[in-house]
C-alpha cells in the first residue's frame, strides 16, 4: 500500500489540472457574458485558439457551425457573446440597436473582447501565443478594432466587415486578413482604399483579399433569404465563401 499512494497521489493531482471546463462568465455594464472553450475531438499538445465574433445578429447558430468547422481542423474555438445575455435578433431594426454602440465607441467591443481572451487564456489547453480573432460583418470590424487596439494576438482576419473606424491606431502587433466583396456597397472600393491607406501608414503586416460579384455576408448560407426578406443587400456566394475559407486556413498556417 505504501507504493501505491505516491501514485494516488500523482493521479489525483492530474485529475485536478484537468478539471478545467472551459466556461467563461463575467458581468460588464450591467449585463452576464458567457463563452465557452471547445476544443477538437483529438490532440496531444496545447491548441491554437480561434475566438469567433459574431454578425450584428448576435450569436446564433452561424457562428457555432463555423466553431465546428475549425474544431474538424485542429482547432480550439471560443464563440463570444459581445452583447451581454446571448441576445440574438432577427429583423435589421433590432441588429442596429444593439449593434450601433459598439460602432459610436470601439472600445466596448475592445474591451469586451479582451475579457473574453484574458479568461480563455487561462485554459491549459490553450497555447497562449497562438491566438487568433475572427469575424463576421459586425464581427469583423470588432477583431479589426482589436488589432488596432495593439493587442497581444497572432492574427485577426475579418469576413465582410466594416473596414472603417473612429479609432484611433497606433501601432498593430497582429497579423490583419481582411477579407471583402468586390459587389458589397456597404463596404465600398473608397473604403477599402481608406483601409489600405491606414495599414500601410501603420506598417501592418496585413493582407486584403477581395472577391468579384460577392456583396456583404456572402458567406452565410442564409444571407439571400434574409436580404429578400427585408430588402437589404446581402447574398451567399458560394465561391466567395469556399475561397475565403480556404484563406482564412492558410493564414490560420
Amino acid at each position: 500500500m505504501k507504493f501505491l499512494l505516491p501514485l494516488l497521489i500523482l493521479v489525483s493531482c492530474a485529475t485536478k489540472k484537468s478539471d478545467y471546463t472551459g466556461n467563461i462568465q463575467f458581468e460588464a455594464d450591467g449585463k452576464e457574458f458567457k463563452a465557452q472553450v471547445e476544443l477538437p475531438k483529438k490532440f496531444d499538445q496545447k491548441l491554437p485558439l480561434v475566438v469567433i465574433i459574431h454578425e450584428w445578429w448576435g450569436r446564433n447558430d452561424y457562428v457555432f457551425m463555423r466553431s465546428n468547422m475549425l474544431k474538424e481542423k485542429g482547432y480550439a474555438t471560443l464563440v463570444v457573446d459581445l452583447y451581454g445575455n446571448n441576445q440574438v435578433v432577427e429583423t435589421p431594426k433590432e441588429a442596429m440597436e444593439l449593434a450601433t454602440p459598439f460602432y459610436q465607441n470601439p472600445e466596448l467591443g475592445i474591451n469586451r473582447l479582451n475579457q473574453f481572451i484574458a479568461s480563455a487564456k487561462k485554459d491549459p489547453h490553450i497555447d497562449e501565443n497562438k491566438i487568433y480573432v475572427i469575424g463576421y460583418c459586425f464581427g469583423g470590424t470588432q477583431a479589426l478594432n482589436l488589432a488596432r487596439s495593439g493587442a497581444e494576438v497572432k492574427g485577426v482576419v475579418s469576413f465582410h466587415g466594416g473596414l472603417k473606424t473612429s479609432y484611433q491606431a497606433k501601432t498593430l502587433k497582429a497579423k490583419v486578413l481582411a477579407i471583402n466583396g468586390l459587389a458589397d456597397p456597404m463596404v465600398p472600393a473608397e473604403e477599402r482604399a481608406a483601409f489600405e491607406k491606414e495599414m500601410s501608414q501603420l506598417k501592418a503586416d496585413y493582407k486584403m483579399k477581395n472577391y468579384k460579384n460577392a456583396t456583404h455576408a456572402f458567406t452565410n448560407p442564409k444571407a439571400t433569404e434574409v436580404g429578400k426578406k427585408y430588402n437589404i443587400p446581402v447574398a451567399y456566394n458560394k465561391k466567395a465563401d469556399e475561397g475565403s475559407w480556404v484563406d482564412l486556413l492558410n493564414f490560420l498556417k
